[in-house]
């Protein structure tokens, strides 16, 4: 099967079990990855912890709200020495997204020099959101370092059909109905949740409204050998 359907894109190897109406009852299929790579995870509780205290001790001289697309009064931007302490502290979970990456996409693994550009906190609040929008550099990431259990009670008696309050939202290419065209990964975020995704997906966060903060780190970082790496990689 791997032989026959060559393309560009790598391919997964499926085999699905159909019922006695078709001369086998076992279908093999493949099917391509394609679109964004996006990682998931959750981060230990030392490294969560961390940042909620060095984002606790941030003051309004730490407001990096100007350079975001959030509508959030609280978003800070961390001190030098937190910011290298938690890069460190990302390494393997950077290496295991560009493992993933390449995986995904059949690509080889090549070095690539990865280098922070910034980390902040959000302090998200009733009424604040975040509106679809990209990010700078290469690769970007959210980190939930507090989800209230509060948000939890408010989305089971959300009424309507599309994302609940609080989700965060990936979307890649023209939203279409009905849903097998998936083009949206609607998300419930916990304490502790990880996700590294392509820095020009667009993505949002909706509004809810419970009387409660909710926590967040967001990041971006960039390829710093890209002259070193064959035009078409990046």
């Amino acid at each position: 099967m791997k032989q026959r359907f060559q393309g560009y894109l790598p391919l997964n190897n499926n085999e699905f079990e159909v019922g006695d109406n078709v001369s086998s009852n076992r279908i093999k299929t493949c099917s391509f990855n394609w679109g964004p790579y996006v990682m998931a995870t959750t981060l230990p509780d030392y490294i969560i912890n961390g940042l909620k205290e060095a984002g606790d001790k941030l003051n309004e001289e730490a407001n990096y709200g100007e350079h975001l697309a959030g509508h959030l009064k609280h978003q800070y931007q961390y001190k030098q020495e937190t910011k290298e302490w938690f890069y460190r502290e990302l390494t393997p979970y950077i290496k295991a997204y560009r493992k993933g990456h390449c995986q995904f996409h059949g690509l080889p693994e090549m070095r690539i020099d990865i280098g922070p550009i910034d980390l902040w906190i959000n302090y998200m609040k009733p009424g604040d959101y975040n509106p679809f929008h990209i990010h700078g550099g290469d690769y970007s990431f959210v980190i939930f370092i507090d989800v209230p259990k509060e948000l939890e009670e408010e989305r089971k008696k959300y009424p309507g059909t599309h994302a609940a309050p609080g989700s965060l939202v990936f979307s890649y290419g023209q939203v279409q109905q009905p849903a097998i065209f998936r083009m949206e990964q609607l998300i419930t975020p916990y304490t502790g949740d990880f996700y590294m995704f392509p820095s020009l997906l667009h993505h949002s966060v909706f509004p809810f409204k419970s009387d409660v903060t909710r926590i967040s780190v967001s990041g971006n970082m960039a390829v710093l050998n890209r002259q070193n790496l064959p035009k078409t990689y990046f």
